[in-house]
């Protein structure tokens, strides 16, 4: 009975290892990234970095955030190194950051606003299709034209 329950637990012990190994082979960007994040403590020059080795701007943006670095700095470091503008947004509000951070961040780090604008849209969904077919609000003063006239109560 003990050599029963000995090897049952060997067994779970053995495959509960292999397991977490298929788990973290699964995913060769985390490891990649972790790797050179152990070496490199600075998150700005490691985002560059690794921008320019073709790394994915959208999970680097992402990952970095995620590691709990400050979202404006990661943005800002991600446009500096000459990521796609659109991936670097989409990561990071992917991973929690809001349009206005996203859009402060990478105009102040040199991005034009147009550019940025464009890539919020996307990132947020909106396409410009959606937008055209909205109807401008007629704003009047009660009493009709010319402005005055008398607002009773009562057509409440």
């Amino acid at each position: 009975m003990k050599k029963k329950t000995g090897f049952i637990i060997c067994f779970i012990i053995v495959l509960s290892l292999l397991m977490g190994n298929a788990v973290f082979a699964a995913d060769p960007f985390k490891d990649a990234f972790s790797k050179k994040y152990m070496s490199e403590k600075d998150i700005c020059s490691l985002v560059k970095q690794v921008l320019l080795e073709g790394m994915d701007t959208k999970e680097v943006t992402k990952r970095s955030i995620e590691l709990g670095h400050d979202a404006c700095l990661v943005i800002r470091c991600a446009v500096e190194g000459n990521g796609n503008l659109q991936q670097i947004i989409a990561g990071a509000i992917e991973a929690g950051a809001t349009s206005d951070v996203c859009s402060k961040c990478a105009i102040d780090a040199g991005a034009d606003p147009r550019d940025v604008a464009q890539a919020l849209q996307t990132g947020l969904g909106y396409t410009p299709a959606e937008g055209a077919g909205l109807n401008p609000i007629n704003v009047s003063v009660p009493g009709g034209e010319p402005a005055g006239g008398v607002l009773s109560s009562s057509g409440f």
